[in-house]
């Protein structure tokens, strides 16, 4: 039989968090190796400037967000007999496959200029159906439950099977770092993973069922839809924290093949410095689903922030001989960045309740597409800033070896730049205040009104 979400008193069963959680796995091997690997694989494989692979990046991010607020908002309002959430879903398996091959496996008779255009548009296309998968899938987590703690299960079962993407993704990096022919080697894996982008996307329409009684629609139109969620104080915090957050991570996640090769002088190791931080990202994902039960999300969230704070700051102090000091700091950042991706969803579908109980309709669409948005921009932005810096501070991928200039310049975008955007991160945190009890007011008032 289907999986059927619980209703709201009762716990989602492990199964229905499991295929709901497929796709996310499948989908962010692709989007983690884009996030990560793109620019290391642009500029030394494709040799595409470091300036106009930042720019693409820029550019297809920026895309991708732009696309959240209109795709979240439709979602909240077309109904179907399969659903809200559902037919997006699938509507994006086989593009986003056809994408992800395309993307990794350009054709080799393309000249410098037709290769940037090839890779532009591709990466354009991709980011737009991540968008008509994402944004529909996020609104999909936060109607399967509205148990306060309950929907920390929800979206930790999905981090959980997303980190395990994000493992493959980070085994896929070292194959290529250490391939005889990285092209062809990429090419491969690319196979893979739209085979299993299609597999998953489509055994979760198939069985997931959306809660009818999630389907109070909204009667503004997009502006104003997006207008009621800039003056909800509590999205407007999280969202400040979202920036800061995501362009932090992005910036470490994305340098770290050139700080493995360059700062730490081991070239192919990037896969075992990224695995500790995703295997101890896993294992930490329940122990933090644990400890915002007993201490609460907020001071879980900002515990992690803020010793995010000091070893992201030490990571720009790491040099040449510390490839174990640095695994040590990556385990201790994959445990700490497993707080943020549980914890993170699960407030904002506390959110999303809350606004429920002052305007009488179901926005999941419209909020994780605002929040989204932001995720994405300041991916862009990173994604953007490290080409920049890469290129004002000299870094050239023919040279057999770098200037001490360039060298400072990736350690600032791998350390002391992501250290003071979780410090913003950490202040805003700080002024959150919707906890378990306003909470539970806002659900009282949703069920006395319907």
């Amino acid at each position: 039989m289907p999986a059927t979400p619980s209703q709201p008193a009762d716990r989602v069963s492990v199964p229905t968090i499991l295929i709901y959680a497929a796709p996310v796995g499948a989908v962010f091997f692709s989007s983690f190796l884009i996030g990560t690997f793109f620019i290391k694989f642009a500029t030394d494989v494709l040799l595409i400037a470091p300036a106009v692979a930042g720019t693409i990046v820029l550019l297809g991010q920026g895309w991708d967000a732009l696309n959240d607020p209109p795709i979240g908002h439709l979602s909240d309002r077309v109904h179907t007999r399969w659903g809200r959430r559902r037919p997006w879903i699938m509507a994006s398996a086989l593009p986003l496959a056809l994408c992800t091959v395309a993307l990794w496996s350009p054709p080799d008779w393309l000249d410098e200029s037709q290769m940037v255009a090839w890779t532009l548009v591709v990466f354009l296309l991709y980011r737009t159906f991540y968008s008509t998968f994402r944004v529909p899938h996020m609104a999909l987590g936060a109607e399967l439950s509205r148990g306060y703690h309950d929907r920390t299960r929800v979206f930790g079962g999905s981090q959980l099977v997303e980190t395990l993407g994000l493992l493959g993704a980070t085994m896929a990096i070292g194959v290529v770092e250490n391939a005889v022919d990285p092209r062809e080697t990429m090419a491969r894996i690319s196979l893979y993973m739209a085979t299993a982008i299609v597999a998953a996307l489509l055994l979760a329409t198939a069985w997931i069922r959306e809660p009818k009684s999630h389907q109070r629609q909204d009667a503004h139109g997009s502006f104003a839809v997006f207008a009621q969620v800039l003056r909800n104080p509590h999205a407007r915090i999280v969202l400040g924290i979202v920036l800061c957050e995501q362009a932090g991570l992005t910036l470490v996640l994305s340098g770290m093949p050139f700080f493995s090769d360059w700062v730490l002088r081991t070239p192919g190791q990037t896969a075992t410095y990224m695995g500790s931080a995703v295997v101890t990202m896993v294992v930490a994902i329940p122990l933090w689903v644990v400890v915002s039960r007993r201490i609460g999300k907020k001071p879980a969230w900002l515990l992690s922030t803020g010793a995010r704070i000091f070893i992201l700051a030490g990571v720009g102090w790491i040099g040449v001989g510390n490839g174990t000091l640095f695994i040590v700091g990556c385990v201790i950042l994959g445990s700490l960045a497993a707080c943020g991706t549980v914890i993170g969803p699960s407030v904002k579908a506390d959110i999303i309740d809350w606004d429920e109980a002052q305007s009488g309709a179901r926005r999941e669409g419209a909020y994780f597409a605002t929040w989204n948005f932001a995720q994405k921009g300041a991916m862009a932005l990173a994604g953007w800033t490290l080409g920049m810096v890469l290129a004002a501070f000299g870094y050239d991928a023919q040279l057999a070896q770098q200037s001490t200039v360039t060298v400072e310049g990736i350690r600032l975008t791998v350390g002391y730049l992501p250290a003071a955007l979780n410090a913003v991160a950490f202040l805003l945190l700080w002024r959150f205040s919707l906890d378990e009890r306003a909470h539970r007011a806002a659900l009282d008032r949703v069920r006395r009104s319907g």
